[in-house]
């Protein structure tokens, strides 16, 4: 119960600066209000795709990234998938990870670049690169940490936008 509470908390906060970035983005790439669908979207649809991953109907939202535009497309949620199975089981992590890689050259030939981060993505994952102190048993990241990419993205958006309009 806790878990999925949580869930439902996270999604709910990434869903919420999905529309709150929104018109940064569009702004700042030039498109029309919703033609693109930022990042957030795809993290928010991401979430969904890991919690019903069982449930034969989650292949909807991959299509529905497509129809709709998300950043990243079917690719981003898709590879949300594979980070949850590297985080379940490292060998087939890597090799989903890879295959779809190998699967989207078809589309996007730079999109092979990606797995240049796989050395650093197991390195975090064996423990090497984490950065966190324990609190009463529970891992523990400063507030400000939590919320800094959240506040940052929408804001670095906004700027992006004054400056092309400015110069």
């Amino acid at each position: 119960m806790e878990s999925t509470k949580k869930l439902r908390n996270y999604f709910i906060r990434l869903f919420l600066f999905a529309l709150i970035s929104q018109v940064p983005f569009d702004l700042a790439f030039g498109f029309k209000p919703f033609e693109h669908l930022n990042i957030f979207f795809t993290l928010s649809s991401g979430v969904l795709f890991i919690h019903f991953h069982r449930n034969p109907l989650v292949s909807l939202l991959v299509v529905l990234a497509h129809f709709l535009n998300f950043d990243f497309g079917p690719y981003g949620i898709a590879l949300i998938g594979c980070m949850y199975i590297l985080k379940q089981n490292t060998e087939y992590g890597i090799v989903s990870i890879a295959l779809l890689n190998v699967l989207s050259l078809l589309m996007w030939n730079t999109q092979i670049y990606s797995l240049l981060a796989l050395p650093i993505i197991l390195l975090y994952k064996s423990g090497f690169l984490k950065i966190q102190r324990k609190l009463n048993g529970n891992i523990a990241y400063p507030l400000w940490r939590k919320y800094l990419f959240y506040v940052y993205y929408p804001s670095h958006l906004a700027m992006l936008y004054l400056f092309k309009s400015t110069f």
